[in-house]
């Protein structure tokens, strides 16, 4: 795999899984206020089955970019992070982008789970 390629894929790795949960959580805040709103009743809006696929697609979306940047772990792996750049701070990027999308992608699932399965549209 060239240079170039790996750059891709590793800043796609890197900052992909951040922006898909920043996307999931503001989209699913938007949900969960047009089931809830009087003017989204008439809608007949699914906050259940809206977020499960919401959450759904977003999973598989961080997944792909834990694929991304596993791919450039591995086609990087006879480089150590500490040699000379590029290809050492392509390594260590792709290190911080598995680490991060694992994070990511619990979030994701704890983030899609609280919405399906917490009370919506109670007044405290």
């Amino acid at each position: 795999m060239n240079r170039r390629r790996l750059e891709i894929l590793q800043w796609a790795g890197l900052f992909a899984g951040g922006l898909v949960w920043a996307t999931q959580h503001v989209l699913g805040f938007g949900i969960t206020q047009a089931e809830c709103s009087v003017g989204g009743q008439r809608w007949g809006i699914s906050n259940d089955t809206w977020e499960g696929a919401l959450m759904g697609a977003a999973a598989l979306c961080v997944v792909g970019a834990w694929a991304a940047s596993l791919m450039v772990l591995r086609a990087t792996r006879a480089t150590s992070y500490e040699d000379e750049p590029p290809l050492s701070r392509i390594r260590f990027f792709a290190i911080a982008a598995v680490t991060a999308n694992a994070l990511f992608l619990g979030m994701v699932l704890l983030d899609g789970f609280a919405s399906i399965f917490d009370v919506t549209c109670n007044q405290a």
